[in-house]
This record gives C-alpha cells, sequence and structure tokens, in this order.
C-alpha cells in the first residue's frame, strides 16, 4: 500500500519535486549587434572573454580559498570571503578575464571549487574613435551611453532558454544540455559615420588642442542633404572599452547634451530672417560708427572697429554687430524670434542620440531691447553644436532644414536590411532664394571678409567666424574666456558638407578666425579628397587612380 501510494498517488508530485532538483534552466545569451561605419568597417563587435564562478558549497574553508585566489583575480581575502557568502551553488568571483588570469586559475587546481564560462565581451576595435556617438555598455552588455543606448533594444537581441542536469554542488552538466528556445542574436546597425572622415576630424581636432591648450573642443560634420553625421570628433574622450575608468564628465556628448553662446555665427541666422522676411533690401545701407546705445546699453565691435556704411552682406563680411542690431531692430521681435524658432533653436532636433537639450531661447516676452540687439550676435541666446550645424545646413540645402542622425540603417542577424533611416529633410525654413542669398553672403566672409584662413584651393567656400565671450558666474561676461568657432558648407557652389568647428576657451590667439577657421579647412579639404568631390574645372589637383 505504501508503494502504490508513494508511486501512484504521488508519483507525478514526487517526480516533479525530483526533477526541479536535478534540472537548472540555463538562460543563453544572444550575441551582441554590431556597430558598423557607413562603409561597413566594424566600430564595436564582440570578442570571446571567460567568466570565473565559485561553487561555495564545495569550498570547506573560505578563508583559504581567498587567500589562494585573491592574490589571482587582483581581489582582497575580505572581499572574497564576502562573496563567498551571498550563494550556495554559484557567486561571480571575475567576469571577462584576461587569458592569462583564466590561466593562473587553472593552474591552482581547483576543478571542484570553481567553473569556467564564456561570454561576449565588447570590444572597440579603433579606441577612442567616436567613442561619444559609439558610447559604451555594461559588464552584462546593456547600452549604458551613446548608441549603445538609444538602440539598445534592438542590438541586445533576445535570450533563449535551455535546460540541464547538475550535480549534487549545483554545477551544470553541460553535456545534459537541452536547449527550449534558441536565442536571437542582435541586429547590426549601419551608422551615418565614416570612419576615415572621423580619424580626418579628430586628428585635426587634436592638433587644434595642441596648439591652442584649449579646454575643450569640438568638430562636426554633416551632410547637408541627409542630415547624416559623418564625423563627429570631441575633446576630451574617452575610450568605450575601458569608460569605467574615465571620469563620468567626459562621457557627456557635449555636441547635444551642452549649451553655448554661438557668437557672430548666429548672424547668418540673422541674414536668413531679414532677407526671407523682406525686412531689408540687399541695397540697403546702415550705419556703423562703431558703437550703438540700446537703452542702458552700449554695443560696440570688436577692437572698437568703425564699418561705416554697410549692407545688410557687408554686415555679415565684416562681422558687424552694430549693424546686425540694427538689423535685429528692424526685424523685430515677433519675427525674429519666429525665425530662430523655425531654424530648430530652443527644441531637441530629434537626433538618435540620448541626452539631448533643447537649448534656452528667451521666451517672446524676453526679447526686449537689449536683449533682442544681442541676440542678433549670438549673446543672450544658447544653443547646441548639432542644433548651429543643421540650420547652417539648411542655408545649403535650398532652405530646407536636414533632420541630423547617426543610424543610416539595421541588419538582421543574416544581413538582411531591416530598416533604413528617413533622409528627407524635417521642414522648410526659409525660401531657396533665401538660402542662395545667405550662401552668398557666407562665401564673401572666406574670400574677402574675416574666414580667409578657411579658403580651400580649387572649391567655393561659404562659412561665417564666431568668437563669444563666456558667460562669468557672477553676471555679465569674461574677458579672459571665449569659445572661437567657424562653421562653413562646401563647396558652395554644389553644397555637400556642413562642418563646424569649436575651441572652448583657448589660450593666446582667440578669434573663431584665428583658431577654427584653419580646422575648418584642414577637416573639409582632406574630406572633399576622401570623398572624391571635384574642384570647380580646370582648378586644383586631379584625383589619384
Amino acid at each position: 500500500m505504501r508503494l502504490v501510494h508513494l508511486q501512484v498517488v504521488r508519483g507525478a508530485y514526487l517526480a516533479g519535486i525530483a526533477q526541479r532538483q536535478q534540472l537548472a534552466t540555463i538562460a543563453l545569451e544572444p550575441h551582441r549587434g554590431r556597430l558598423l561605419d557607413r562603409r561597413g568597417r566594424p566600430l564595436a563587435i564582440n570578442v570571446e572573454a571567460t567568466s570565473i564562478y565559485a561553487v561555495p558549497a564545495a569550498i570547506s574553508d573560505p578563508g583559504a580559498f581567498a587567500a589562494r585566489v585573491g592574490p589571482v583575480l587582483g581581489l582582497s581575502t575580505e572581499e572574497l570571503v564576502r562573496r563567498l557568502a551571498r550563494g550556495r551553488y554559484f557567486v561571480w568571483l571575475a567576469r571577462k578575464v584576461r587569458p592569462e588570469v583564466v590561466a593562473r586559475m587553472k593552474a591552482l587546481d581547483l576543478d571542484e571549487q570553481i567553473g569556467y564560462r564564456v561570454e561576449d565581451l565588447r570590444a572597440y576595435p579603433n579606441g577612442a574613435l567616436a567613442a561619444h556617438v559609439l558610447g559604451f555598455v555594461g559588464i552584462d552588455n546593456q547600452g549604458l551611453a551613446g548608441v549603445e543606448l538609444r538602440y539598445d533594444g534592438l542590438l541586445r537581441g533576445r535570450p533563449g532558454e535551455a535546460v540541464a542536469a547538475h550535480d549534487g554542488m549545483g554545477r551544470i552538466l553541460v553535456e545534459t544540455q537541452r536547449i527550449v528556445e534558441a536565442p536571437v542574436d542582435g541586429s547590426d546597425l549601419l551608422l551615418t559615420i565614416d570612419q576615415v572622415v572621423q580619424h580626418i576630424a579628430e586628428r585635426a581636432l587634436e592638433g587644434a588642442m595642441s596648439r591652442t591648450h584649449a579646454r575643450a573642443g569640438l568638430v562636426a560634420a554633416m551632410d547637408v542633404r541627409s542630415g547624416e553625421i559623418l564625423a563627429l570628433a570631441l575633446r576630451p574622450t574617452f575610450v568605450p572599452a575601458a569608460a569605467g575608468t574615465a571620469a563620468p564628465e567626459r562621457w557627456v556628448n557635449r555636441a547635444i547634451s551642452e549649451v553655448y553662446e554661438p557668437g557672430s555665427t548666429f548672424k547668418v541666422i540673422l541674414a536668413a530672417a531679414a532677407v526671407d522676411s523682406g525686412a531689408v533690401r540687399p541695397t540697403e545701407t546702415f550705419a556703423c560708427p562703431g558703437f550703438l546705445r540700446v537703452g542702458d546699453r552700449i554695443i560696440r565691435d570688436a577692437g572698437g572697429r568703425r564699418h561705416g556704411a554697410q549692407t545688410l552682406g557687408d554686415v555679415i563680411k565684416n562681422s558687424c554687430n552694430v549693424g546686425s542690431a540694427q538689423v535685429a531692430t528692424r526685424l523685430g521681435r515677433v519675427v525674429f524670434s519666429r525665425y530662430v524658432r523655425a531654424f530648430g533653436f530652443g527644441t531637441p532636433t530629434r537626433v538618435d542620440l540620448p541626452g539631448e537639450v533643447g537649448g534656452l531661447v528667451p521666451p517672446l516676452q524676453g526679447w526686449a531691447p537689449p536683449t533682442l540687439q544681442t541676440i542678433s550676435f549670438g549673446q543672450g541666446i544658447s544653443v547646441t553644436p548639432v542644433q548651429l550645424l543643421a540650420a547652417v545646413a539648411a542655408l545649403g540645402n535650398g532652405g530646407w532644414l536636414p533632420r541630423p542622425h547617426v543610424v543610416r540603417a539595421v541588419r538582421d542577424p543574416a544581413g538582411r536590411l531591416t530598416a533604413a533611416a528617413d533622409g528627407r529633410p524635417a521642414r522648410r525654413v526659409v525660401r531657396a532664394e533665401t538660402a542662395a542669398a545667405v550662401l552668398a553672403m557666407m562665401v564673401k566672409v572666406v574670400e574677402e571678409g574675416s574666414g580667409r584662413l578657411a579658403r580651400i584651393d580649387g572649391y567655393q567656400v561659404a562659412g561665417k567666424t564666431g568668437t563669444a565671450q563666456k558667460a562669468a558666474p557672477r553676471g555679465g561676461y569674461d574677458p579672459d574666456r571665449y569659445v572661437a568657432s567657424f562653421v562653413g558648407i562646401v563647396p558652395a557652389d554644389a553644397p555637400r558638407l556642413a562642418i563646424l568647428a569649436i575651441l572652448d576657451e583657448p589660450h593666446g590667439a582667440y578669434y573663431g578666425s584665428e583658431v577654427a577657421a584653419p580646422v575648418f579647412r584642414e577637416v573639409a579639404s582632406q574630406t572633399l579628397w576622401y570623398l572624391r568631390i571635384p574642384p570647380r574645372t580646370g582648378v586644383g589637383r586631379p584625383f589619384p587612380p
């Protein structure tokens, strides 16, 4: 009767208990999708790494075990003893360690007490290249920054499940493993970043940082037609594979997460608003005696220069603050603020990177003089570098504002294209005639004005310099701290690239025309050559075969 009771009445129940005691469910981790540049070159991949775990139930003397293992793993005896107390059958000792560490652990002959598991380790073959775009992952390959975070759901894939028997110590018997559900690997992302253009931008920025001893710097390059970001270089930077050893402030993507006053580069937005609204005629002049009183504020030009009679084109070419203030007064706060917001300032661009801010644009009631006038030359308003780059790119795109993005396409593990970025522009912000007129003014800046150091043999360059004083901690502006910048479009007669160069607090020379324009020229000239964008007929060198 007892036998019948156990085998028939309670048989199924007891069999279930036995199965739960003898079988373990194992999560099968998928391979994380790769990050590739626009031409399929690897930027983030996976490599195999070994992790080491302990079986506490098999360790009779935790102190002695910790004393032997600790020096190999670089852990204190106390820390190891604490870890062993956390579980009975499984405790991580070290994750994704170097091969030499695994070899030293195996030499300790602790096979009954420790085990090894092969896992994926995220690797970045180009070191710090494009670190702020790529981002990085955590110990379990979860995205923590950049594209790795923004597209974590696509990259991570779907875990699978297996069932396997384990021994009395709780160790999995791999040979008994049976797959219940296979894992699905993550998708690969084809980025808009071009590895070569990124190298060009980072090398040029590194050289400028070395020459000027600037606190920070940035170079960004965008396709004016599609909004694809070809390069985004920032300094200081970090190595994604060792992000945990870098100061957290280095992780911040200042191209989208920090704002700055753009200075005179913002005058091209003023010019676009003035031309598009019809508020200023091309031949109309404004007097520049070197200063302009607005309420209790006196606006001056750099170095106290007196430009005399200035057309709108002259105001841009000579970067005349006094003339800009008069144009802004003519526009009025309602019209000017409408164009500023139409160009995307004050709202995020929706670039596909985490942490973007919208910039700081005063509400309409805050545009009373002298704020209206100072905004005309880029003070009293704060923007992100990507906002400014996209706004200027619109002038090279026939007045259509491009939508910045860094992911070009998504491919499944089999290599099939499953999604592609929408390269259509976001919206029209000015008429095509307006964009062409302002672009012509920017060409004069490079050919005759403050942007001469941005000229490139064989190509027509449109650009604008900027030198902005930084706000002082106690109000007002600091006379000793500047942000130098240059933004331009090339070739201006057939726009392809918009490039922005910024140096934050350069030492010595600090004008954008002196320190930022040469960076633009270096990046633009090498990128034009690499992309095989031909110079004007009969001008410049031929391309290599």
